[in-house]
């Protein structure tokens, strides 16, 4: 296809479309996107849609990969981009399948867990899915919109668009494997980004990019009736020794006490990426625990003996399934320690298997140090948490 450019007073200039493979690297499409939501051509596909906004580029969904860019409507209403330059079939293939998993991984979310990764991903704190859309115009109040976002999740109802720069794979077969997906409720499109080059009256070279609809699905309604509480961790609970009539009762060390104030500290001070992510609570002198599915946990500790803290995950439990499935995605978890300015974590191999991070920490353990591991503690259980509680909630569904 070519375009013409006729001006007033000169003769129409033939506009050469750029061959596919040629044109836009694909980091420079996503960009494209995520700067300028609002020219994918959404509304042709579906109506019902509002005004997009950009809700984060590069969202991590842990053991799948990374969304290139996840938007939204003022309503809620989620559409997930993934961009390709098509060059050859394989890649074709890989990208329908690639952002199949993504929908099929959302839909396992609730609304706490999404936030969780728009949190991270974005660096901002609190219900930002909501404050994009209230910015972006939308009138539903926060219980309403997460409510609505929440079935959305549920029912796997999303829109997944394929940008690529030319789209020659038959629509007939991509089709019929969408149509083999059980369980969801999507909406699919391929947008093809057309890329034209021309010169100015000037001799300077203008690039002319058309967005359009190659291909669409019919959302086919599936309904998927299923048991999920997903988040709940339970903890043994302690039993307090009982009290006898006339036994003598000690008062808590200077020790206990100073450790007490630095928990109640770390409790008050540390917030999670996560939403519903459990308080963490005081294990005994010199820990803390910080709950994660599955019965397991962040044990965050200090040793005056060794002078050093750490963090560290037991993984005990499960029959072996929660280690190895952390462990087949220990590049991608390294990746996500490295990205949050953490080093990768150690991967032990013992007995009972585990995952840590140990710093120095000086003796005295005097006000300025207890600030500094105070900050390390929680970066480092955020981290933990951000990247094990997503994954081993799918072994308790």
């Amino acid at each position: 296809m070519t375009l013409v450019l006729i001006r007033d007073d000169d003769a129409p200039t033939i506009v050469e479309r750029v061959p596919p493979g040629e044109a836009r690297r694909e980091h420079t499409l996503r960009d494209l996107i995520y700067d300028n939501p609002t020219i994918l051509p959404v509304r042709d596909i579906d109506p019902g849609y509002g005004r997009l906004f950009t809700v984060a580029r590069e969202l991590n969904v842990p053991g799948v990969g990374f969304i290139d860019v996840l938007l939204a409507d003022e309503h809620g209403r989620l559409v997930v981009v993934e961009c390709k330059l098509w060059r050859n079939p394989q890649a074709r293939r890989e990208v329908v399948g690639q952002i199949l998993d993504y929908a099929r991984e959302l839909s396992r979310y609730g609304y706490e867990d999404l936030q969780r990764q728009i949190t991270i991903a974005t660096r901002r704190q609190g219900n930002v899915l909501y404050t994009l859309a209230r910015e972006a115009g939308g009138v539903l109040d926060e219980a309403q919109f997460v409510d609505r976002v929440s079935r959305d999740l549920a029912a796997g109802r999303f829109l997944l668009l394929i940008a690529g720069d030319g789209i020659t794979e038959g629509t007939r077969r991509i089709g019929e494997y969408l149509r083999a997906q059980p369980g969801l409720a999507f909406e699919f499109a391929l947008i093809e980004f057309a890329e034209y080059r021309a010169s100015d009256a000037s001799g300077e070279s203008r690039t002319i990019i058309q967005p359009r609809v190659l291909a669409q699905t019919v959302t086919i309604e599936r309904h998927v009736i299923r048991s999920e509480v997903a988040g709940v961790s339970i903890d043994a609970v302690e039993a307090r020794p009982t009290r006898r009539t006339g036994a003598t009762t000690t008062e808590p060390s200077d020790l206990s006490r100073s450790w007490q104030a630095f928990v109640d500290r770390f409790i008050a001070e540390t917030v999670f990426d996560d939403p519903a992510q459990p308080l963490a609570r005081r294990g005994g002198n010199g820990w803390i625990r910080v709950p994660l599915p599955g019965a397991l946990y962040v044990n965050l500790y200090r040793s005056s003996t060794n002078q050093r803290c750490g963090a560290h995950v037991r993984f005990a439990g499960l029959d072996g399934a929660a280690w190895e499935l952390c462990r087949a995605d220990r590049d991608a978890i390294d990746a996500e320690f490295t990205t949050a300015g953490l080093p990768p974590p150690d991967w032990t191999e013992d007995e009972v298997p585990g995952v840590g991070l140990v710093i120095p920490s000086a003796i005295p353990w005097d006000a300025e140090e207890q600030d500094r591991m105070l900050r390390w503690m929680g970066r480092a259980a955020n981290q933990f948490v951000n990247s094990f509680r997503p994954r081993l909630q799918g072994l308790e569904a």
